[in-house]
């Protein structure tokens, strides 16, 4: 248990800037209003590959990351743009020892989810398996918890899917890649990823949902899906919490400039 929850009891307050909240569900993802309204969450037109949102000026329905990337997932779904307050969130959970908001953004992706349930029938899409992308052990060993992991867990529990704890495995380190290209980090992560051999067997001809906390270049998702594939998975969709704008976005943004998102 988190000692800080003896505290500030989880859905008493705001996770994110500490102001009580109503009483909550717990369903409910422990964002005030204030904060919720400062996240820029996903809508209108998306890419059909991977669910970023794309700008008047795009007339395709892929952004332009997808749209010279053969990605091997079929599906990518996520819940806001990787910035300002979102990504403020994220960074919390993942540099500053604040494991449990793995919660709140699992609740948001169930959300994100369920929103998708089948107007006429109420279905929801199917899956035999929440996956989550494995942390290099370095970074485990530094920061103490593995937030894909506890992401995954968290989104499984709340979409009644089962999740498949060490199904995917870092095989080799790949370092900080948050400074390389998208090709740099697909290079990067050629033969990163292994399935182990008592996993095989369980995923072959599964539908997986793999989960991660932030979308960038698509490099750490893509690999990763890959080797799902490749090791018998029947197809691999994708979850997130966060996901950045595409390449142009990213170029402008790294000028100093605004630009589109896709």
């Amino acid at each position: 248990m988190n000692p800080l929850s003896l505290i500030f009891p989880p859905g008493l307050y705001c996770v994110s800037c500490g102001r009580p909240l109503p009483v909550q569900e717990e369903e409910d993802a422990g964002l005030c209003d204030r904060c919720a309204g400062e996240i820029a969450w996903i809508s209108g037109r998306l890419c059909q590959k991977c669910g970023r949102m794309l700008s008047d000026e795009n007339p395709s329905e892929l952004c332009r990351d997808c749209a010279k990337t053969d990605q091997a997932f079929s599906k990518g779904r996520a819940c806001a743009l990787y910035a300002g307050r979102a990504a403020e969130i994220v960074r919390d959970m993942k540099y500053r020892e604040k494991p449990w908001y793995a919660e709140t953004l699992a609740a948001l992706m169930a959300k994100r989810f369920l929103a998708e349930a089948d107007p006429e029938t109420g279905e929801f899409p199917r899956y035999d398996h929440v996956v989550a992308i494995p942390m290099t052990g370095k970074k485990k060993e530094a920061r103490g918890y593995d937030q894909a992991a506890l992401l995954a867990k968290a989104l499984a529990r709340r979409i009644g899917v089962p999740y498949l704890p060490g199904a995917l495995r870092r095989v080799r380190e790949t370092g900080v890649m948050s400074s390389l290209s998208g090709d740099e980090r697909r290079q990067n992560l050629a033969t990163a990823f292994s399935v182990g051999y008592d996993i095989i067997n369980k995923i072959e001809n599964t539908r997986i949902l793999l989960t991660d906390d932030v979308y960038t270049t698509g490099s750490s998702v893509n690999a990763c899906a890959e080797t799902l594939l490749s090791a018998g998975a029947g197809s691999v969709d994708v979850i997130v919490f966060a996901i950045g704008g595409d390449t142009r976005q990213r170029e402008a943004e790294a000028r100093g400039r605004p630009s589109g998102c896709g």
